[in-house]
């Protein structure tokens, strides 16, 4: 009888294989038979599923980000408001031990988004789902008055977004000063800007 074949469990497989050899050697170095040799296929196996080397580099961000989104929905649920936005960015950002590595991915796709239509629409289309999380928590904490009465919901959306984003960039470019320490102090100021002062008690 012959093997069954689950095609999107090997479509996964390949994708992670990619992350690991973009970790290892970067995207620019990345070679079909090399990936092929990580994830244990023939060279022909990769290619069925994946004809070029940016389509290996779009499975592996959504993966990351499909694996990221799993993390997120499950860390927030029952929680709302500023404190269910912490969980989110602690997800997001490039706390060790993996998230430094897969920062050179994301920012490999985003170099490659910036210059191909289709890859920027599958990149601002995933990005647009944290983004409306993000205004969703911001919504709930004004709804619980823990948001200060100066923020912007929408600049506060855009002020998270390109904090994570600057985060992944220092983690590739200048690894010493992204540290679990450093992006614990850079989140907690983050979070402090929205907050909402404690009431003075009353003379």
């Amino acid at each position: 009888m012959p093997k069954i074949v689950d095609h999107d469990e090997r479509r996964n497989h390949i994708a992670d294989a990619t992350t690991q050899v973009i970790i290892r050697v970067g995207f620019d170095k990345l070679t079909m038979r090399e990936i092929a040799t990580e994830a244990g296929y023939a060279h022909g196996a990769i290619a069925r599923y994946f004809p070029h080397k940016q389509s290996l580099l779009t499975a592996s961000f959504l993966r990351l980000y499909t694996q990221a989104n799993d993390r997120i929905h499950a860390g927030v649920e029952g929680v709302r408001g500023l404190a269910a936005l912490e969980r989110m960015c602690r997800e997001i950002l490039p706390y060790s031990p993996n998230g430094p590595l897969y920062a050179r991915v994301v920012v490999a796709f985003w170099d490659h988004a910036s210059q191909d239509e289709e890859v920027s629409r599958i990149h601002h289309q995933n990005n647009m789902h944290w983004r409306d999380l993000f205004r969703r928590f911001l919504t709930e904490a004004r709804t619980d008055g823990e948001l200060a009465d100066h923020v912007d919901i929408e600049t506060a959306v855009n002020e998270i977004a390109a904090r994570n984003a600057g985060w992944q960039m220092i983690s590739v470019l200048m690894p010493d000063a992204a540290g679990d320490g450093r992006l614990n102090d850079g989140l907690h100021a983050l979070l402090e800007t929205f907050r909402r002062s404690p009431a003075r008690p009353p003379r």
